[in-house]
């Protein structure tokens, strides 16, 4: 991963600044927090690279001078011996502590990884479930235009049945009307009927 030069400036400042005030181990967290902010993907990497130049600065500062080795070489060798060995304990010291440090950024790192693939998978299963609820919304769609259609042939029946039984309904009350005017009228034969028998039978 590329990282612009002024965020890796701004992460090597703060981390300088940090062991200016003493603090000869700063995690990324403290970086992070001294910068006002920023990734630990960018933090990672470029505190990486400072502590490992950070040994080098160290090693290179507790190799004896050639000159100075020459001068004393004979006479302090013992001296010398001495001081190397606590060089080298100072060296190992500040090597096990870079080891932690550098242990802690690699476990954070893979924290972090870790949450991003977290959170990519969440995702995608939320984009899942959007995509399935979008699809059978759609079809509850298409349902209810299907059941639209469905109720608005069956009033448009029920309109066409109501005008049949209306139809009907009048229809039976002409025929009601013209069953009640027959029975009238049959009445009136059958009277008519009675009175020509009866003036039959008187004239006989």
């Amino acid at each position: 991963m590329t990282i612009k030069a002024d965020i890796k400036d701004k992460i090597i400042a703060a981390a300088n600044a940090l062991m200016a005030e003493g603090n000869d181990s700063p995690t990324n967290d403290q970086v992070r927090d001294r910068m006002g902010g920023g990734s630990l993907s960018h933090i990672s990497p470029v505190m990486r690279e400072w502590r490992e130049a950070r040994k080098a600065d160290v090693v290179a500062a507790l190799e004896m001078p050639a000159d100075l080795k020459k001068t004393i070489e004979t006479s302090v060798g013992q001296v010398w011996t001495a001081a190397s060995k606590l060089a080298s304990i100072s060296v190992d010291t500040v090597r096990q502590e870079a080891e932690v440090a550098i242990a802690a950024a690699t476990d954070e790192r893979d924290e972090a990884l870790g949450e991003v693939r977290r959170l990519e998978d969440r995702i995608g299963e939320l984009q899942q479930t959007l995509a399935e609820m979008e699809k059978a919304l759609q079809q509850a769609h298409a349902a209810l235009d299907k059941e639209r259609a469905k109720n608005a042939k069956l009033a448009s029946d029920i309109a066409a049945l109501v005008t049949r039984v209306d139809d009907r309904d009048e229809q039976l009350k002409g025929l009601k009307a013209e069953l009640k005017e027959s029975r009238s009228d049959t009445k009136a034969l059958q009277a008519e009927l009675v009175e020509i028998a009866r003036a039959s039978r008187q004239e006989k």
